[in-house]
Protein backbone atom coordinates (compact mmCIF):
# COMPACT_ATOMS: atom_id res chain seq x y z
CA UNK A 1 0.00 0.00 0.00
CA UNK A 2 0.76 3.56 -0.20
CA UNK A 3 0.41 6.80 1.14
CA UNK A 4 -3.10 8.46 0.39
CA UNK A 5 -1.03 11.34 -1.24
CA UNK A 6 0.37 9.33 -3.50
CA UNK A 7 -2.81 7.92 -5.05
CA UNK A 8 -3.47 8.59 -8.75
CA UNK A 9 -6.87 8.13 -10.05
CA UNK A 10 -9.18 8.84 -13.45
CA UNK A 11 -12.18 9.59 -13.14
CA UNK A 12 -15.09 8.96 -15.89
CA UNK A 13 -19.10 9.58 -15.63
CA UNK A 14 -19.53 8.81 -11.54
CA UNK A 15 -16.53 6.08 -12.03
CA UNK A 16 -13.19 6.13 -10.72
CA UNK A 17 -10.09 3.70 -10.84
CA UNK A 18 -6.41 3.82 -10.57
CA UNK A 19 -4.10 4.88 -12.71
CA UNK A 20 -2.05 1.77 -13.35
CA UNK A 21 1.38 1.75 -15.31
CA UNK A 22 1.78 0.56 -18.19
CA UNK A 23 2.65 -3.36 -18.44
CA UNK A 24 4.09 -2.90 -22.13
CA UNK A 25 7.61 -4.59 -20.39
CA UNK A 26 10.59 -3.64 -22.11
CA UNK A 27 9.53 -0.53 -23.40
CA UNK A 28 7.16 2.65 -22.52
CA UNK A 29 7.93 5.07 -20.29
CA UNK A 30 7.06 3.62 -17.54
CA UNK A 31 8.91 0.68 -17.68
CA UNK A 32 12.00 3.44 -18.26
CA UNK A 33 11.39 5.02 -15.15
CA UNK A 34 10.69 1.85 -12.84
CA UNK A 35 14.45 0.82 -14.42
CA UNK A 36 16.01 4.56 -13.26
CA UNK A 37 14.97 4.66 -10.08
CA UNK A 38 15.55 1.09 -9.35
CA UNK A 39 19.41 2.09 -10.84
CA UNK A 40 19.57 5.04 -8.87
CA UNK A 41 18.54 2.90 -5.53
CA UNK A 42 21.35 0.01 -6.34
CA UNK A 43 23.84 3.03 -7.50
CA UNK A 44 23.68 4.51 -4.03
CA UNK A 45 24.10 0.98 -2.42
CA UNK A 46 26.88 0.02 -4.61
CA UNK A 47 28.87 3.88 -4.01
CA UNK A 48 27.18 3.93 0.41
CA UNK A 49 25.37 6.95 -0.66
CA UNK A 50 23.46 8.32 2.00
CA UNK A 51 19.32 8.51 2.38
CA UNK A 52 19.82 12.39 1.40
CA UNK A 53 21.93 11.79 -1.63
CA UNK A 54 19.41 9.34 -3.21
CA UNK A 55 16.28 11.53 -2.48
CA UNK A 56 18.23 14.37 -4.31
CA UNK A 57 18.71 11.76 -7.17
CA UNK A 58 14.81 10.97 -6.79
CA UNK A 59 14.15 14.31 -7.10
CA UNK A 60 15.94 15.49 -10.19
CA UNK A 61 13.67 12.15 -11.62
CA UNK A 62 10.63 13.82 -10.79
CA UNK A 63 11.35 17.04 -12.81
CA UNK A 64 10.69 14.29 -15.60
CA UNK A 65 7.87 12.30 -14.76
CA UNK A 66 4.52 12.45 -12.56
CA UNK A 67 5.90 12.73 -9.45
CA UNK A 68 3.49 10.63 -7.66
CA UNK A 69 4.50 7.78 -9.74
CA UNK A 70 8.59 8.34 -8.71
CA UNK A 71 7.30 8.61 -5.45
CA UNK A 72 5.31 5.62 -5.37
CA UNK A 73 8.00 3.57 -6.91
CA UNK A 74 10.83 4.91 -4.42
CA UNK A 75 8.63 4.61 -1.33
CA UNK A 76 8.40 0.73 -2.33
CA UNK A 77 12.08 0.45 -3.12
CA UNK A 78 12.67 1.85 0.69
CA UNK A 79 11.06 -1.34 1.80
CA UNK A 80 13.27 -3.21 0.31
CA UNK A 81 16.29 -0.94 1.60
CA UNK A 82 18.06 -0.80 4.73
CA UNK A 83 19.33 2.03 5.73
CA UNK A 84 22.05 2.57 8.89
CA UNK A 85 23.91 5.31 10.41
CA UNK A 86 27.66 5.30 9.95
CA UNK A 87 29.86 3.67 12.34
CA UNK A 88 32.86 4.81 13.95
CA UNK A 89 35.78 2.46 14.15
CA UNK A 90 36.89 1.43 17.33
CA UNK A 91 35.33 3.73 19.17
CA UNK A 92 31.79 3.51 21.20
CA UNK A 93 30.57 7.31 20.70
CA UNK A 94 27.29 8.02 19.64
CA UNK A 95 25.90 10.71 17.83
CA UNK A 96 24.18 12.09 21.04
CA UNK A 97 27.18 11.53 23.24
CA UNK A 98 29.51 13.21 20.28
CA UNK A 99 27.20 16.23 20.36
CA UNK A 100 26.59 16.39 24.01
CA UNK A 101 29.93 16.95 24.62
CA UNK A 102 30.03 19.67 21.91
CA UNK A 103 27.26 21.57 23.48
CA UNK A 104 28.79 21.56 26.82
CA UNK A 105 32.18 22.73 25.94
CA UNK A 106 30.56 25.24 23.61
CA UNK A 107 28.59 26.59 26.25
CA UNK A 108 32.09 27.09 28.75
CA UNK A 109 33.59 28.98 25.87
CA UNK A 110 30.56 31.03 24.14
CA UNK A 111 29.04 30.51 21.34
CA UNK A 112 30.84 29.70 18.32
CA UNK A 113 30.89 32.66 15.99
CA UNK A 114 33.70 31.73 13.46
CA UNK A 115 34.95 28.74 12.33
CA UNK A 116 37.97 28.67 13.96
CA UNK A 117 36.24 28.84 17.13
CA UNK A 118 34.27 25.92 15.86
CA UNK A 119 37.12 23.78 14.74
CA UNK A 120 39.18 24.59 18.20
CA UNK A 121 36.01 22.95 20.29
CA UNK A 122 35.77 20.02 17.08
CA UNK A 123 39.70 19.02 18.07
CA UNK A 124 39.56 19.26 21.53
CA UNK A 125 36.30 17.08 21.98
CA UNK A 126 38.02 14.84 19.09
CA UNK A 127 41.06 14.67 21.40
CA UNK A 128 39.41 13.78 24.50
CA UNK A 129 37.26 11.08 22.68
CA UNK A 130 40.44 9.87 21.10
CA UNK A 131 39.00 10.39 17.37
CA UNK A 132 39.93 12.63 14.47
CA UNK A 133 38.82 15.58 14.33
CA UNK A 134 36.98 14.28 10.45
CA UNK A 135 35.19 11.79 12.46
CA UNK A 136 33.40 13.88 14.76
CA UNK A 137 32.21 16.14 11.95
CA UNK A 138 30.96 12.99 10.15
CA UNK A 139 29.61 11.18 12.99
CA UNK A 140 28.18 14.23 14.37
CA UNK A 141 25.02 13.81 12.41
CA UNK A 142 25.01 10.63 11.29
CA UNK A 143 21.97 9.25 12.49
CA UNK A 144 19.75 12.06 10.72
CA UNK A 145 17.19 10.61 8.34
CA UNK A 146 19.18 12.49 4.93
CA UNK A 147 22.29 11.30 6.86
CA UNK A 148 21.53 7.43 6.83
CA UNK A 149 23.64 5.24 4.35
CA UNK A 150 22.06 2.74 2.39
CA UNK A 151 23.84 -0.71 3.61
CA UNK A 152 21.35 -2.98 1.42
CA UNK A 153 18.72 -2.77 -1.32
CA UNK A 154 16.87 -6.10 -2.06
CA UNK A 155 16.88 -5.49 -5.81
CA UNK A 156 13.94 -6.16 -8.10
CA UNK A 157 13.04 -6.18 -11.73
CA UNK A 158 10.99 -3.20 -13.61
CA UNK A 159 8.58 -5.64 -14.08
CA UNK A 160 7.87 -7.00 -10.99
CA UNK A 161 7.68 -3.24 -9.36
CA UNK A 162 5.39 -2.26 -11.83
CA UNK A 163 3.28 -5.31 -10.84
CA UNK A 164 3.32 -4.10 -7.36
CA UNK A 165 3.14 -0.60 -7.64
CA UNK A 166 -0.29 -1.38 -9.62
CA UNK A 167 -1.32 -3.58 -6.45
CA UNK A 168 -0.21 -1.03 -4.03
CA UNK A 169 -2.14 1.30 -6.11
CA UNK A 170 -5.51 -0.31 -5.40
CA UNK A 171 -5.27 -0.66 -2.10
CA UNK A 172 -4.59 2.79 -1.61
CA UNK A 173 -8.30 3.61 -3.11
CA UNK A 174 -9.69 1.28 -1.04
CA UNK A 175 -8.38 3.39 2.21
CA UNK A 176 -11.71 5.29 1.34
CA UNK A 177 -14.03 2.49 0.53
CA UNK A 178 -17.62 2.46 1.98
CA UNK A 179 -18.33 -0.87 0.96
CA UNK A 180 -16.70 -3.74 -1.38
CA UNK A 181 -18.60 -7.11 -3.02
CA UNK A 182 -16.39 -9.78 -4.53
CA UNK A 183 -16.94 -12.98 -6.09
CA UNK A 184 -14.63 -15.86 -6.51
CA UNK A 185 -14.51 -19.62 -8.16
CA UNK A 186 -13.49 -22.48 -5.83
CA UNK A 187 -13.48 -23.25 -2.91
CA UNK A 188 -9.97 -23.87 -1.82
CA UNK A 189 -9.45 -20.19 -2.93
CA UNK A 190 -12.60 -19.28 -1.35
CA UNK A 191 -11.80 -20.73 1.72
CA UNK A 192 -8.62 -18.90 1.82
CA UNK A 193 -9.81 -15.69 0.91
CA UNK A 194 -12.71 -16.19 4.26
CA UNK A 195 -9.80 -16.80 6.67
CA UNK A 196 -8.06 -13.35 5.54
CA UNK A 197 -11.33 -11.24 5.59
CA UNK A 198 -11.97 -12.62 9.47
CA UNK A 199 -8.37 -12.36 10.49
CA UNK A 200 -8.68 -8.62 9.38
CA UNK A 201 -11.79 -8.03 11.49
CA UNK A 202 -14.08 -7.62 8.74
CA UNK A 203 -17.95 -8.18 8.39
CA UNK A 204 -19.09 -10.01 5.73
CA UNK A 205 -21.94 -11.40 4.11
CA UNK A 206 -21.80 -14.89 1.53
CA UNK A 207 -24.24 -16.13 -1.17
CA UNK A 208 -23.96 -18.20 -3.98
CA UNK A 209 -23.72 -16.56 -7.38
CA UNK A 210 -24.01 -18.16 -10.66
CA UNK A 211 -22.23 -18.22 -13.93
CA UNK A 212 -24.33 -15.77 -15.45
CA UNK A 213 -24.02 -13.39 -12.43
CA UNK A 214 -27.06 -13.68 -11.01
CA UNK A 215 -27.54 -13.75 -7.22
CA UNK A 216 -28.75 -16.85 -5.33
CA UNK A 217 -27.69 -18.52 -8.35
CA UNK A 218 -26.26 -22.42 -8.37
CA UNK A 219 -22.45 -21.64 -9.75
CA UNK A 220 -19.78 -22.31 -8.24
CA UNK A 221 -18.85 -19.17 -7.26
CA UNK A 222 -19.42 -17.59 -4.15
CA UNK A 223 -20.67 -13.70 -3.83
CA UNK A 224 -19.11 -11.82 -0.69
CA UNK A 225 -20.56 -8.63 0.65
CA UNK A 226 -18.61 -6.37 2.59
CA UNK A 227 -19.51 -3.43 5.44
CA UNK A 228 -17.84 -0.69 4.83
CA UNK A 229 -16.46 1.89 7.31
CA UNK A 230 -19.23 4.31 6.49
CA UNK A 231 -22.22 1.90 7.50
CA UNK A 232 -20.16 1.52 11.24
CA UNK A 233 -20.98 4.76 13.77
CA UNK A 234 -18.45 6.54 12.10
CA UNK A 235 -15.84 7.01 9.27
CA UNK A 236 -12.83 5.18 10.44
CA UNK A 237 -9.82 4.60 7.87
CA UNK A 238 -8.87 1.43 9.91
CA UNK A 239 -11.70 -0.84 8.50
CA UNK A 240 -10.35 0.59 4.68
CA UNK A 241 -7.52 -0.18 5.59
CA UNK A 242 -8.14 -3.93 6.55
CA UNK A 243 -10.15 -4.04 3.17
CA UNK A 244 -6.90 -2.85 1.00
CA UNK A 245 -5.26 -5.70 3.17
CA UNK A 246 -7.68 -7.73 1.90
CA UNK A 247 -6.86 -6.99 -1.89
CA UNK A 248 -3.82 -9.62 -2.39
CA UNK A 249 -5.53 -12.58 -1.42
CA UNK A 250 -8.38 -12.04 -3.76
CA UNK A 251 -6.38 -11.23 -6.80
CA UNK A 252 -4.35 -14.33 -6.08
CA UNK A 253 -7.01 -16.21 -7.45
CA UNK A 254 -7.82 -17.25 -11.18
CA UNK A 255 -11.02 -15.62 -11.25
CA UNK A 256 -12.25 -12.59 -9.66
CA UNK A 257 -14.49 -9.23 -9.60
CA UNK A 258 -14.14 -6.68 -6.96
CA UNK A 259 -16.62 -3.96 -6.97
CA UNK A 260 -17.41 -1.37 -4.76
CA UNK A 261 -18.02 2.48 -3.23
CA UNK A 262 -15.56 4.97 -3.07
CA UNK A 263 -15.59 8.46 -1.18
CA UNK A 264 -13.51 11.10 -2.64
CA UNK A 265 -13.26 15.10 -2.09
CA UNK A 266 -13.96 17.72 -4.88
CA UNK A 267 -14.95 21.11 -4.57
CA UNK A 268 -18.21 20.65 -3.23
CA UNK A 269 -17.08 18.13 -0.40
CA UNK A 270 -17.25 14.98 -0.76
CA UNK A 271 -19.05 12.56 -3.99
CA UNK A 272 -19.19 8.92 -3.88
CA UNK A 273 -17.88 7.11 -6.96
CA UNK A 274 -18.05 3.74 -8.17
CA UNK A 275 -15.14 1.18 -8.54
CA UNK A 276 -14.73 -2.19 -10.28
CA UNK A 277 -11.70 -4.44 -11.32
CA UNK A 278 -11.50 -7.91 -12.28
CA UNK A 279 -9.14 -10.41 -13.02
CA UNK A 280 -10.04 -10.39 -17.01
CA UNK A 281 -9.75 -6.26 -16.79
CA UNK A 282 -6.67 -5.97 -15.04
CA UNK A 283 -4.79 -9.34 -16.64
CA UNK A 284 -1.14 -9.02 -16.52
CA UNK A 285 -1.45 -5.55 -14.46
CA UNK A 286 -1.85 -6.60 -10.85
CA UNK A 287 0.55 -9.23 -9.52
CA UNK A 288 -1.38 -12.32 -8.30
CA UNK A 289 2.04 -13.92 -6.80
CA UNK A 290 2.15 -11.48 -3.99
CA UNK A 291 5.50 -12.85 -2.46
CA UNK A 292 7.25 -9.92 -4.04
CA UNK A 293 5.47 -7.27 -2.94
CA UNK A 294 5.42 -9.13 0.38
CA UNK A 295 8.74 -10.33 1.25
CA UNK A 296 7.80 -11.18 5.13
CA UNK A 297 4.69 -12.47 4.26
CA UNK A 298 3.10 -10.98 6.11
CA UNK A 299 -0.32 -11.06 4.83
CA UNK A 300 -0.42 -15.08 5.39
CA UNK A 301 -2.68 -16.40 7.27
CA UNK A 302 -2.37 -17.06 10.64
CA UNK A 303 -4.75 -17.47 13.49
CA UNK A 304 -6.20 -14.42 15.71
CA UNK A 305 -5.36 -13.91 19.27
CA UNK A 306 -9.02 -15.33 20.19
CA UNK A 307 -8.99 -18.43 18.07
CA UNK A 308 -5.75 -18.79 19.26
CA UNK A 309 -6.79 -18.85 23.31
CA UNK A 310 -10.15 -20.68 22.16
CA UNK A 311 -8.10 -23.25 20.62
CA UNK A 312 -5.67 -24.04 23.54
CA UNK A 313 -8.38 -24.04 25.90
CA UNK A 314 -9.85 -26.65 23.92
CA UNK A 315 -6.94 -28.60 23.45
CA UNK A 316 -6.39 -28.44 27.21
CA UNK A 317 -9.39 -31.09 27.66
CA UNK A 318 -9.46 -33.00 24.88
CA UNK A 319 -5.86 -34.44 23.09
CA UNK A 320 -6.13 -33.69 19.73
CA UNK A 321 -3.90 -37.06 19.08
CA UNK A 322 -6.55 -38.93 20.73
CA UNK A 323 -7.29 -41.15 17.55
CA UNK A 324 -11.45 -41.06 19.09
CA UNK A 325 -11.18 -37.82 20.99
CA UNK A 326 -12.85 -34.87 19.90
CA UNK A 327 -10.87 -32.49 16.90
CA UNK A 328 -10.58 -28.96 17.30
CA UNK A 329 -10.76 -27.17 13.17
CA UNK A 330 -11.05 -23.89 11.79
CA UNK A 331 -13.61 -22.61 9.48
CA UNK A 332 -14.82 -25.81 7.90
CA UNK A 333 -16.66 -26.10 4.48
CA UNK A 334 -19.67 -23.60 4.58
CA UNK A 335 -22.71 -24.04 5.87
CA UNK A 336 -25.55 -22.93 3.21
CA UNK A 337 -28.86 -21.36 4.53
CA UNK A 338 -31.32 -19.84 2.39
CA UNK A 339 -29.27 -19.75 -0.92
CA UNK A 340 -26.57 -18.02 1.95
CA UNK A 341 -23.41 -19.38 2.79
CA UNK A 342 -21.83 -19.42 6.62
CA UNK A 343 -18.23 -20.58 7.52
CA UNK A 344 -18.20 -21.04 11.23
CA UNK A 345 -15.22 -20.15 13.44
CA UNK A 346 -14.57 -23.94 14.46
CA UNK A 347 -16.03 -27.17 14.36
CA UNK A 348 -15.37 -29.90 16.61
CA UNK A 349 -15.96 -33.36 15.58
CA UNK A 350 -16.43 -37.24 16.70
CA UNK A 351 -17.43 -40.25 15.55
CA UNK A 352 -19.14 -38.46 12.24
CA UNK A 353 -21.16 -35.98 14.86
CA UNK A 354 -20.47 -32.25 14.19
CA UNK A 355 -20.34 -29.54 16.31
CA UNK A 356 -19.93 -25.93 14.60
CA UNK A 357 -19.17 -22.56 16.97
CA UNK A 358 -19.91 -19.23 15.47
CA UNK A 359 -18.46 -16.48 17.48
CA UNK A 360 -19.99 -12.82 17.01
CA UNK A 361 -18.13 -9.86 17.54
CA UNK A 362 -17.44 -6.82 15.71
CA UNK A 363 -20.83 -5.84 14.54
CA UNK A 364 -23.46 -3.37 13.39
CA UNK A 365 -27.37 -3.98 13.36
CA UNK A 366 -27.55 -4.54 9.87
CA UNK A 367 -24.61 -7.33 9.95
CA UNK A 368 -26.65 -8.86 13.13
CA UNK A 369 -30.17 -8.71 11.64
CA UNK A 370 -28.28 -11.22 8.17
CA UNK A 371 -26.52 -13.20 10.83
CA UNK A 372 -29.67 -14.02 12.73
CA UNK A 373 -31.26 -14.64 9.88
CA UNK A 374 -29.08 -17.29 8.67
CA UNK A 375 -28.79 -19.03 11.82
CA UNK A 376 -32.56 -19.43 12.13
CA UNK A 377 -32.52 -20.87 8.82
CA UNK A 378 -29.58 -23.58 9.82
CA UNK A 379 -31.74 -24.16 13.27
CA UNK A 380 -34.69 -24.73 11.03
CA UNK A 381 -36.12 -22.19 13.30
CA UNK A 382 -38.99 -20.76 10.88
CA UNK A 383 -36.56 -20.52 8.00
CA UNK A 384 -36.14 -22.91 5.13
CA UNK A 385 -32.44 -24.21 4.58
CA UNK A 386 -31.26 -25.37 1.21
CA UNK A 387 -29.05 -28.49 2.41
CA UNK A 388 -31.47 -31.66 2.60
CA UNK A 389 -30.00 -31.84 7.19
CA UNK A 390 -29.67 -28.43 7.39
CA UNK A 391 -32.21 -29.32 10.69
CA UNK A 392 -29.67 -31.47 12.12
CA UNK A 393 -26.73 -28.60 11.76
CA UNK A 394 -25.71 -28.85 15.44
CA UNK A 395 -24.04 -25.37 15.90
CA UNK A 396 -23.51 -22.60 19.17
CA UNK A 397 -22.67 -19.26 18.59
CA UNK A 398 -21.11 -17.38 20.99
CA UNK A 399 -22.45 -13.91 21.63
CA UNK A 400 -20.69 -10.45 22.76
CA UNK A 401 -22.74 -9.23 25.84
CA UNK A 402 -22.32 -6.16 24.34
CA UNK A 403 -24.78 -6.96 21.62
CA UNK A 404 -28.46 -5.83 21.42
CA UNK A 405 -30.31 -7.76 18.64
CA UNK A 406 -33.72 -9.03 18.81
CA UNK A 407 -33.47 -11.64 16.40
CA UNK A 408 -30.43 -13.03 17.82
CA UNK A 409 -31.80 -13.34 20.67
CA UNK A 410 -34.94 -15.14 19.69
CA UNK A 411 -32.79 -18.26 18.59
CA UNK A 412 -33.34 -20.91 21.08
CA UNK A 413 -31.13 -20.30 24.18
CA UNK A 414 -29.65 -23.58 23.99
CA UNK A 415 -27.90 -22.88 21.39
CA UNK A 416 -26.39 -19.41 22.13
CA UNK A 417 -24.29 -17.94 24.92
CA UNK A 418 -22.38 -14.93 25.91
CA UNK A 419 -18.99 -13.70 26.62
CA UNK A 420 -17.73 -10.50 27.55
CA UNK A 421 -14.06 -11.13 26.81
CA UNK A 422 -12.81 -14.63 25.70
CA UNK A 423 -15.05 -17.11 24.58
CA UNK A 424 -16.01 -19.54 27.76
CA UNK A 425 -15.66 -23.45 27.26
CA UNK A 426 -17.68 -24.41 29.94
CA UNK A 427 -21.11 -23.99 27.74
CA UNK A 428 -19.05 -26.32 25.19
CA UNK A 429 -17.93 -28.92 27.05
CA UNK A 430 -21.56 -29.26 28.10
CA UNK A 431 -22.72 -29.87 25.19
CA UNK A 432 -20.40 -32.03 23.74
CA UNK A 433 -20.77 -34.26 26.88
CA UNK A 434 -24.11 -34.63 25.78
CA UNK A 435 -23.20 -35.83 22.79
CA UNK A 436 -20.84 -38.08 23.77
CA UNK A 437 -23.44 -40.00 25.69
CA UNK A 438 -25.66 -40.23 22.76
CA UNK A 439 -22.43 -41.37 20.70
CA UNK A 440 -21.92 -43.61 23.64
CA UNK A 441 -25.70 -45.22 23.54
CA UNK A 442 -25.69 -45.29 19.92
CA UNK A 443 -22.25 -47.39 19.91
CA UNK A 444 -23.13 -49.60 22.66
CA UNK A 445 -26.82 -50.33 20.79
CA UNK A 446 -25.33 -50.97 17.48
CA UNK A 447 -22.12 -52.67 17.98
CA UNK A 448 -21.35 -56.54 18.24
CA UNK A 449 -17.90 -57.73 19.90
CA UNK A 450 -16.73 -61.44 19.71
CA UNK A 451 -14.05 -61.74 22.06
CA UNK A 452 -13.57 -65.26 21.22
CA UNK A 453 -12.05 -63.92 18.05
CA UNK A 454 -9.85 -61.58 19.85
CA UNK A 455 -5.92 -61.99 21.08
CA UNK A 456 -3.95 -60.40 23.33
CA UNK A 457 -3.30 -57.36 22.57
CA UNK A 458 -0.41 -56.06 24.66
CA UNK A 459 1.80 -52.92 25.56
CA UNK A 460 4.99 -54.91 24.15
CA UNK A 461 5.55 -56.93 27.76
CA UNK A 462 2.28 -59.36 26.19
CA UNK A 463 3.98 -59.49 23.08
CA UNK A 464 6.36 -62.88 23.41
CA UNK A 465 5.80 -66.25 23.88
CA UNK A 466 4.40 -67.44 27.43
CA UNK A 467 1.72 -68.70 28.69
CA UNK A 468 -1.03 -65.97 29.72
CA UNK A 469 -0.29 -63.64 26.79
CA UNK A 470 -3.04 -64.98 24.48
CA UNK A 471 -5.78 -64.14 26.82
CA UNK A 472 -5.33 -60.93 28.04
CA UNK A 473 -7.22 -58.27 25.70
CA UNK A 474 -6.25 -54.22 25.39
CA UNK A 475 -9.50 -52.02 25.46
CA UNK A 476 -8.05 -49.75 23.44
CA UNK A 477 -7.05 -52.26 20.87
CA UNK A 478 -10.87 -53.41 20.80
CA UNK A 479 -12.49 -49.88 20.62
CA UNK A 480 -9.86 -49.15 17.67
CA UNK A 481 -11.09 -52.35 15.93
CA UNK A 482 -15.18 -51.42 16.43
CA UNK A 483 -14.26 -47.99 16.34
CA UNK A 484 -15.81 -47.35 19.21
CA UNK A 485 -15.22 -45.45 22.43
CA UNK A 486 -12.83 -47.19 25.35
CA UNK A 487 -16.24 -46.42 27.35
CA UNK A 488 -18.47 -48.34 25.55
CA UNK A 489 -16.41 -51.40 24.65
CA UNK A 490 -16.18 -51.55 28.89
CA UNK A 491 -20.08 -51.59 28.59
CA UNK A 492 -20.56 -53.68 25.80
CA UNK A 493 -18.43 -56.55 27.19
CA UNK A 494 -19.66 -56.27 30.90
CA UNK A 495 -23.04 -56.97 29.14
CA UNK A 496 -22.46 -59.75 27.13
CA UNK A 497 -19.62 -61.36 28.59
CA UNK A 498 -20.42 -60.58 32.78
CA UNK A 499 -18.38 -63.67 34.66
CA UNK A 500 -15.63 -63.67 31.98
CA UNK A 501 -13.21 -60.78 32.84
CA UNK A 502 -12.47 -58.96 35.46
CA UNK A 503 -12.15 -55.24 33.38
CA UNK A 504 -9.70 -53.03 34.46
CA UNK A 505 -9.22 -49.38 32.72
CA UNK A 506 -7.33 -50.55 29.60
CA UNK A 507 -6.93 -54.03 30.08
CA UNK A 508 -9.49 -57.14 30.36
CA UNK A 509 -7.86 -59.99 32.67
CA UNK A 510 -10.19 -63.68 31.95
CA UNK A 511 -11.29 -64.60 35.37
CA UNK A 512 -9.91 -68.12 35.54
CA UNK A 513 -6.65 -66.13 35.47
CA UNK A 514 -7.24 -63.41 37.63
CA UNK A 515 -8.18 -66.33 40.16
CA UNK A 516 -5.10 -67.92 39.51
CA UNK A 517 -2.93 -65.01 40.36
CA UNK A 518 -4.96 -64.50 43.41
CA UNK A 519 -4.12 -67.80 44.83
CA UNK A 520 -0.47 -67.22 44.24
CA UNK A 521 -1.14 -64.17 46.31
CA UNK A 522 -1.83 -66.15 49.25
CA UNK A 523 1.54 -66.28 50.90
CA UNK A 524 3.13 -63.39 49.36
CA UNK A 525 3.08 -59.57 51.75
CA UNK A 526 5.49 -57.49 49.64
CA UNK A 527 4.70 -55.17 46.54
CA UNK A 528 7.17 -55.59 44.59
CA UNK A 529 7.06 -59.57 45.16
CA UNK A 530 3.51 -59.30 44.05
CA UNK A 531 4.78 -57.41 40.91
CA UNK A 532 6.74 -59.88 39.60
CA UNK A 533 4.22 -63.27 39.68
CA UNK A 534 2.08 -60.58 37.90
CA UNK A 535 4.83 -59.62 35.28
CA UNK A 536 5.47 -63.51 35.10
CA UNK A 537 1.23 -63.57 34.38
CA UNK A 538 1.88 -61.08 31.19
CA UNK A 539 0.06 -58.49 32.81
CA UNK A 540 1.18 -54.98 31.75
CA UNK A 541 2.71 -52.73 34.40
CA UNK A 542 0.39 -50.42 34.53
CA UNK A 543 -2.74 -52.95 35.56
CA UNK A 544 -0.70 -54.42 38.56
CA UNK A 545 -2.16 -51.62 41.85
CA UNK A 546 -5.53 -51.87 39.71
CA UNK A 547 -5.20 -55.62 39.31
CA UNK A 548 -4.45 -55.93 42.80
CA UNK A 549 -6.75 -53.58 44.28
CA UNK A 550 -9.87 -55.71 42.39
CA UNK A 551 -8.45 -58.51 44.18
CA UNK A 552 -8.82 -57.26 47.39
CA UNK A 553 -5.88 -55.83 48.15
CA UNK A 554 -4.54 -52.75 50.00
CA UNK A 555 -0.82 -51.43 49.20
CA UNK A 556 0.54 -50.20 52.19
CA UNK A 557 3.14 -47.74 51.41
CA UNK A 558 5.66 -47.27 54.24
CA UNK A 559 7.55 -44.72 52.39
CA UNK A 560 8.35 -43.36 48.87
CA UNK A 561 10.68 -46.76 48.28
CA UNK A 562 8.68 -49.47 47.05
CA UNK A 563 10.39 -51.97 47.89
CA UNK A 564 9.37 -51.00 51.69
CA UNK A 565 5.62 -51.26 50.28
CA UNK A 566 2.94 -54.36 51.53
CA UNK A 567 0.10 -55.62 50.55
CA UNK A 568 -2.75 -56.81 52.71
CA UNK A 569 -5.95 -58.29 52.22
CA UNK A 570 -9.10 -55.38 52.69
CA UNK A 571 -11.24 -56.07 55.22
CA UNK A 572 -14.13 -55.41 52.91
CA UNK A 573 -12.67 -57.74 49.93
CA UNK A 574 -13.04 -56.68 46.05
CA UNK A 575 -12.22 -59.72 44.97
CA UNK A 576 -13.61 -61.08 42.41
Amino acid sequence: MLSSDLLRTKINRGRIAPMFCSTNFGNGTDYELANKIITSFADAQKNSQTKGQLTEKITAIELQYDYKLVRGLSALLERRSIFQRTQLPNSTATPQTIRQRLFEESSKQGLALSLLQRQDIIKQIARQMHLQPQEIETAMWSDKEENLVLVQFDIISPKDLILWYNLSLAQTLLFKCTGLEFYIKGGIHWKRVLRDVKKYGLMYSLEHESDDGKKDGKGSSIRCVLDGALSLFKMTDRYGTSMAKLLPSIVSTPTWKISGSIVKKNENGQKIYEFEISSESTKDVIRKVVDVAYPDNDYRVYDSSDEAVFAKKFSQYFDQQDRFGWKISREPDPLIANGKAMIPDFLFERFGRKVYLEIVGFWTREYLDRKAVKLKALFGDGGNADQKNSSKVDLLVAVNTRLACSQIKSISHDRIFAFEKDVPIKPILEHLKKIDAQILKEKISNTVINLEEEKVIGEGEGEGEGEGNSDIISIKDIAEKYHIPEQAAVQIISTRYPDSYVVLKSHLIPKDKANTINDLMAEISEFVAACKVLTLQRIPDSCHAELLSKLGYDVIWMDLNPDNAKIVKATTSNST
